[in-house]
């Protein structure tokens, strides 16, 4: 019988390679887990702890990339720029064999000089980063720290700040609201940015906030009490703030309008369901701001009085409730609270039922709109000294920035196909009104341009 011959030094040699092995993968996995919970602590407003933490590490490990590129993104969310960008560049070089990981971490030394106002220098390395690359994922990520990421026109022009745009259920209109007479008043114009008419023609009040009713022509808006001449344009009522504001409805054409709601403290930002039956809108005459209902089913708008009209209040919370925006099935809304400190987007029922934290992270976020399908919500975030628009699945994941460059970005909202999204910019000085088209994805040759500039 043919018997194995017995190695017992080969033997021990390999149970000695498998535990070193062994060893070497749990360590790996132990500074793997370290890294997430240092990761944690940057996005979650513990920055400083992570910075002494990966200090501390890189006195051992000095040439570790991945701990010096986590201690350069704790350096900017503490404001030491300079120090990050000392990091991502000795992160650059540890990275040299690694294409990918070399380009995350210029992304991120690109980033910082935006950050910093060195669009120089930025622009130089993403210039080098684009030659270099024909990665879809990799040209999306510089056209994210450059300018908008889908083709974008711009509708209203002047010298007047716009804003507050709604598009008609038919999607064929967007009202909006102009200061180009002295005070607040809504308009109306054409896909292409060509006035149709204007609508209010008030003195002592202003405008704002137009949604369209279930009968086309008919127009509810939030009308504020004048006190200056001086036009403000709100991302986020407050509670705490006098503001004394009802809400109004307008026939287009007839220029007819009724109270709905009296003027009261801060009654502002209606948003009209998908079928233009109900209307959610936020108020603060209860101390602090909540969001309430009105429905219009079965009542005639051309004869509405107030007594017809009955808001039934949908939040009971200490702290401010507003912006709410409705989802295409009409029974849960989308809004903004500062219950955590910071601004965030939560979703709610409303009958006040079944609340949710959607994306719980450390940014202000407000405007939110949610997209005709219901699978996407837009929204403006406070983040690096800018406000910019962003994107993120309804689940609260896969979030991504879709405006950028010089100027400010507020105020996004779909249109009824889900093909367009208007929003507010003062990139060009004033206030004004964008489109931009959600099926036609900045291209390589726009982006060659957008490195020029």
């Amino acid at each position: 019988m043919f018997s194995a011959p017995n190695y017992p030094n080969l033997n021990c040699a390999f149970i000695f390679c498998c535990s070193l092995f062994l060893i070497i993968l749990g360590l790996f996995g132990c500074q793997k887990g370290s890294f997430n919970k240092i990761e944690e602590l940057i996005y979650t407003g513990k920055a400083e702890e992570a910075v002494e933490k990966l200090e501390i590490f890189l006195e051992k490990e000095p040439d570790n990339p991945e701990a010096r590129m986590l201690l350069g993104q704790a350096f900017n969310e503490v404001g030491r720029s300079d120090d990050a960008i000392l990091q991502f560049k000795k992160t650059s070089q540890l990275y040299a064999s690694q294409p990918d990981k070399r380009i995350a971490a210029r992304l991120e030394l690109a980033h910082t000089y935006i950050r910093l106002g060195d669009r120089t220098s930025a622009f130089r390395l993403l210039k080098t980063i684009h030659k270099g690359t024909s990665d879809p994922k990799i040209l999306r990520q510089i056209i994210s720290l450059v300018g908008d990421s889908y083709e974008t026109r711009q509708l209203t022009r002047g010298d007047s700040d716009n804003y507050s745009p709604t598009f008609s259920l038919d999607g064929t209109q967007i009202a909006f609201t102009s200061f180009r007479h002295d005070n607040a008043d809504i308009y109306l114009m054409d896909m292409n940015g060509r006035i149709l008419r204007r609508v209010t023609y008030s003195t002592d009040f202003n405008d704002s906030s137009p949604t369209f009713l279930k009968t086309p022509n008919f127009l509810l808006y939030s009308s504020e009490t004048k006190s200056s001449r001086e036009v403000k344009v709100d991302i986020q009522g407050s509670g705490s703030t006098s503001i004394f504001a009802g809400l109004n409805m307008t026939h287009i054409h007839s220029k007819m309008t009724r109270p709905v709601i009296p003027i009261s403290f801060g009654t502002r930002a209606p948003r009209s369901s998908p079928s233009g039956k109900k209307v959610v809108y936020e108020s603060s005459t209860d101390e602090n701001l909540e969001l309430y209902l009105l429905d219009f089913k079965g009542i005639e708008l051309a004869e509405v009085t107030l007594q017809q009209i009955t808001p039934k209040r949908i939040t009971i919370n200490d702290v401010d409730d507003g912006s709410p925006s409705f989802f295409p099935d009409g029974k849960r809304l989308v809004f903004v609270s500062s219950r955590n400190d910071v601004n965030q987007l939560y979703t709610i029922d409303i009958d006040g039922k079944n609340e949710k934290h959607l994306n719980p992270n450390r940014y202000d976020c407000y405007n939110p709109a949610v997209s005709p399908d219901g699978k996407t919500i837009a929204f403006m975030s406070a983040r690096d000294d800018d406000w910019e628009i962003y994107l993120v699945d309804v689940d609260g994941k896969n979030e991504r920035k879709i405006t950028s460059g010089i100027g400010r970005s507020i105020q996004p909202t779909f249109s009824p196909d889900g093909r367009y999204l208007a929003f507010v910019s003062d990139r060009n000085d004033n206030f004004h009104i964008y489109l931009m088209d959600l099926n036609k994805p900045t291209s390589r040759k726009d982006l060659v341009k957008l490195l020029e500039l």
